[in-house]
């Protein structure tokens, strides 16, 4: 009795994608099997790679948040007169632009400012505003808050990933069009040797 030996799952599916040895497939066959398959792995890669780079692009932002803290303060600035519209714009615009106004904040060292601050135009006087600054009491922009830092970080992790996948996809069109190009060339050849004689027997 005679036994045959059943393949196992990845024979399978390497056959089944044209990674194995078949008299009906060409070698140029298997070598674009080959390209796909390690075209898929890179994929992942990039993908895995992209969550890397997108964890490593937030933890940077932390540190550099916790800096900016140490070196900034939040303080709160009192308004002593009404925002007031640059000449230079429309009513319209100013409403829901940009505007000045005259404020007042404490500084670090326990000194106040009197200077203009950039407001929105419907602020008037006595009103309120919290503001950043930094030890010379100048006006910052604030830290960076968490959801911010995470949003960052995944669209540059998502341009990664995007990147990768088209050159991925850039290089694994090429090397399919270079193969088509090869196995139409083939049979070029094939048939120039075996088509004159193919010829003759169909018209006998």
């Amino acid at each position: 009795m005679s036994t045959s030996c059943v393949p196992g799952p990845l024979t399978r599916l390497a056959r089944r994608h044209g990674l194995t040895r078949s008299p009906l497939r060409r070698s140029t066959d298997r070598v674009e099997a080959w390209v796909t398959a390690g075209a898929a792995v890179l994929a992942l890669c990039a993908a895995l790679l992209a969550v890397v780079v997108a964890m490593g692009l937030y933890q940077r932002a932390l540190t550099e948040a916790g800096t900016k803290v140490a070196r900034q303060t939040s303080v709160t600035a009192v308004l002593l007169t009404d925002a007031a519209t640059p000449p230079e714009e429309t009513p319209d615009q100013g409403a829901a632009g940009q505007a000045t106004a005259v404020a007042r904040w404490p500084l670090p060292n326990g000194q106040q400012r009197t200077a203009p601050l950039s407001v929105y135009a419907y602020r008037h006087a006595g009103d309120r505003i919290p503001i950043w600054i930094d030890q010379r009491g100048n006006r910052v922009d604030p830290p960076k808050t968490s959801g911010i830092m995470i949003a960052d970080a995944v669209g540059y992790g998502i341009l990664f990933l995007a990147g990768g996948w088209v050159l991925l996809g850039s290089l694994w069109g090429i090397a399919c069009c270079v193969l088509d190009r090869i196995n139409a060339a083939r049979w070029d050849l094939d048939w120039a040797r075996t088509g004159p004689g193919w010829s003759r027997q169909t018209w006998q």
